[in-house]
């Protein structure tokens, strides 16, 4: 494989996965004049939002979660909870729009030398795609984002589709807001805790309502992903494996740990915690 094609590529990756899957829009200088921010997760039945200020050192000013979907992904009902709650606390912020897994498909690209490539990244995940025998939104709908290339291991890409980019950035200039980030709850976590699992090696264990997402780690590189079903009396720490859970909702089963957030407080509801992830 040739050394500056793949260079290139994972120059455009970036150096971790929260960069590499989130779709960052703007710059620093844009959002340094406007200290507001509103982080806003699109979670299971529900939307969670936290405004936070401060250019340097945030706090967390508000922080709620907002119901009105009739659906589990009824976004416009979402939105329009989120607008009412806009009217009764005024902002003009950045907005930053972290996705839940009902608005994401994820694929694990097995490793291939040609993942340097943007068009054979595209063109496997468009088979993988079609071998789930998917519905709905078809294959070019989507967006795609990825994790950062690294030798012999495989390739986590995100779907996010066009449809609810539209959405959230239209609602956003509606606002007089700007959206500054787009991107799924799996980057937002993995990039604010990827120097606990750096060096390690482990499950990441996501509660996104009653579905969880586990991650296989090793060494700061995706080894693994599933999507299996989660519920009160079925923790997500095994005692086989260093779990790392999260948000801290089930208490840790033998081997597993909870990721703790501070401005988390014991009795908030856990879709708050992807909402204040990297306040």
């Amino acid at each position: 494989m040739p050394i500056k094609p793949a260079a290139r590529r994972i120059a455009r990756l970036g150096h971790s996965i929260g960069y590499s899957i989130g779709h960052a829009i703007g710059n620093q200088a844009a959002s340094a004049a406007r200290p507001q921010r509103l982080r806003v997760y699109l979670g299971h039945g529900a939307l969670a939002v936290c405004r936070s200020a401060g250019r340097f050192h945030s706090s967390v000013q508000d922080k709620a979660i907002l119901s009105g979907g009739t659906g589990v992904s009824d976004l416009p009902n979402q939105l329009a909870a989120l607008e009412s709650w806009l009217e009764a606390h005024p902002a003009r912020a950045d907005i930053e729009w972290i996705i839940g897994i009902e608005h994401v498909r994820y694929l694990l690209l097995p490793w291939d030398p040609r993942l340097a490539s943007d068009a054979f990244c595209r063109s496997l995940a468009g088979a993988l795609f079609a071998q789930q025998g998917a519905g709905g939104t078809p294959f070019a709908g989507y967006q795609l984002r990825y994790s950062p290339l690294a030798f012999g291991q495989p390739c986590l890409a995100a779907l996010l589709t066009n449809d609810v980019i539209r959405e959230l950035t239209a609602f956003a200039r509606r606002r007089g807001c700007r959206t500054t980030r787009i991107e799924p709850a799996l980057s937002v976590v993995w990039n604010r805790f990827r120097a606990r699992w750096k060096h390690d090696t482990g499950v990441l264990a996501l509660v996104e309502g009653p579905r969880l997402l586990r991650i296989g780690f090793a060494h700061g590189h995706i080894t693994s992903f599933s999507l299996q079903p989660c519920s009160d009396t079925r923790p997500p720490a095994t005692p086989e494996e260093t779990t790392w859970v999260f948000p801290a909702r089930h208490p840790a089963a033998p081997g597993g740990d909870v990721l703790v957030l501070d401005g988390f407080a014991p009795d908030d509801d856990p879709r708050l915690a992807y909402a204040l992830c990297g306040v």
